[in-house]
């Protein structure tokens, strides 16, 4: 039972190293952080996501007219 104990405590050291060597690929290669929001806001580029999204302005446009 010592042996089961001691195998499984030290399983723990490689498993947390993967789940932070995951967790920092993730965030280094996701695009759009927030600094790169606010350098688009700052050139006048607009609302980062609109193109994504669609902005909206259609659909309130026909709603007006």
């Amino acid at each position: 039972m010592g042996a089961y104990i001691l195998r499984r405590l030290l399983l723990i050291i490689p498993t947390l190293l993967g789940i932070m060597i995951v967790n920092f690929a993730l965030t280094q290669f996701v695009p759009g952080g927030p600094i790169e929001q606010i350098i688009a806001q700052l050139e006048g580029d607009g609302n980062v996501f609109e193109g994504i999204s669609g902005g909206g302005s259609e659909t309130l446009g026909a709603a007006t007219d």
